[in-house]
């Protein structure tokens, strides 16, 4: 990670953390429910050890479900880490290449790569691993959104104007909440039902591969069907009965994935 964001983490340490986050209570939102799925879906997923090391880490008794919002309510405040929950890959590229689409390191992918080794380094000072946790556990959520690996001209989908039933937003909004509400039952009963009929085969596939190969998978998936809305704003039944399964495998493999990293990291 930059020298930059380095000193950025130190002084928000500093100041934030001392002054906020020892006392925080978690604020929750509608908007959160994709987040909770998956922080639910990897601590279900927890080696005992790793559960362990994650109690000592996080302040009080807040579960790694509370931590995966914590970037998209009070990390918004280090405007500086707004870059770190997306990247923009060219559309005439075949992946996602650092040189190219990262040379900063401020985006999604090296910024996991980093947070994962801060919390992985127990000689690092216990509010420095609780920050990047935060964001570890974030980050994979993101990650598997397609449309974190949108376009730059409509940052993510972001500029894009779309209508369901009634109800107008963007096309990011729109997959990063409309479809996850769609999902019925509490966010402990969808985490549970994602992962029912989950194979062992499917979850070693899941687990293999790396960060690139990830985010590549939501690039993927961004070109082939989360952009194809059509001609018109309001999104037909068909795209979204579509888009619900992608959905549905996209929490439930971040979930696995974000308990196989803390997993590792955390031995």
């Amino acid at each position: 990670m930059p020298t930059s964001l380095v000193s950025l983490t130190a002084t928000f340490l500093s100041t934030f953390f001392v002054f906020h986050l020892l006392t925080l209570t978690p604020a929750f939102s509608w908007f959160d429910k994709g987040h909770r799925i998956v922080g639910l879906i990897a601590q279900a997923n927890l080696t005992a050890e790793a559960r362990k090391e994650i109690e000592k880490i996080l302040p009080g008794s807040m579960t790694l479900a509370e931590a995966a919002i914590w970037p998209d309510h009070e990390g918004r405040s280090i405007r500086d880490f707004d870059p770190l929950h997306y990247v923009s890959i060219p559309e005439n590229a075949t992946g996602y290449d650092q040189a190219r689409d990262c040379p900063e390191l401020n985006c999604m992918v090296e910024a996991l790569k980093w947070f994962s080794a801060v919390v992985a380094d127990k000689n690092a000072p216990i509010m420095t691993r609780r920050l990047a946790l935060y964001y570890v556990a974030h980050l994979v959520g993101d990650m598997h959104q397609p449309l974190h690996a949108g376009r730059t001209k409509d940052a993510g989908g972001t500029g894009i104007r779309v209508s369901y039933k009634g109800a107008t937003t963007n096309l990011h909004f729109f997959w990063d909440t409309n479809l996850v509400e769609m999902e019925t039952g509490t966010d402990e009963e969808v985490a549970k039902r994602l992962t029912a009929n989950l194979t062992d085969e499917e979850r070693l596939k899941w687990q293999a591969g790396d960060l690139t190969q990830w985010t590549n998978e939501s690039l993927t998936l961004v070109r082939s069907h989360a952009y194809n809305t059509g001609p018109s704003v309001e999104l037909s039944d068909d795209y979204v009965e579509k888009s619900r399964p992608i959905v549905r495998a996209r929490l439930a493999q971040a979930g696995i994935r974000l308990a196989w990293l803390l997993n590792v990291a955390l031995k």
